[in-house]
């Protein structure tokens, strides 16, 4: 797996520090207001990011399922195909000893 979801992470902390300055430079509100306002949406934020995080394992967690789930078919596919296989040559051996070719089918 990529570091995607790492990256993005950073990217909303970083996003987080920068705004968090910003108000404090610019806001009217006092000192006391400006902190609480600040801690309020920190933990907004926190929450938001937190249920990002848990709807991407959700999602990773089913395409994963699905992957298994295709490739046990995509393999009882092979087994069946490499089972036609013997039953063809062992229906075809005797005519082998004959000197006739054996045709397999594409």
């Amino acid at each position: 797996m990529n570091n995607n979801g790492g990256a993005f992470v950073v990217g909303v902390f970083v996003g987080l520090m920068a705004g968090a300055a910003a108000a404090l430079l610019l806001a009217p509100s006092s000192g006391e207001e400006l902190r609480q306002q600040l801690g309020d949406k920190a933990i907004e934020l926190k929450g938001s990011a937190q249920q990002k995080v848990e709807d991407a394992k959700g999602q990773i967690g089913q395409v994963s399922e699905q992957g298994r789930a295709m490739l046990e078919e995509n393999l009882k596919k092979a087994q069946q195909a490499v089972q036609d296989a013997q039953a063809m040559l062992s229906k075809t051996a005797p005519e082998a000893d004959s000197g006739q070719s054996i045709q397999l089918p594409a």
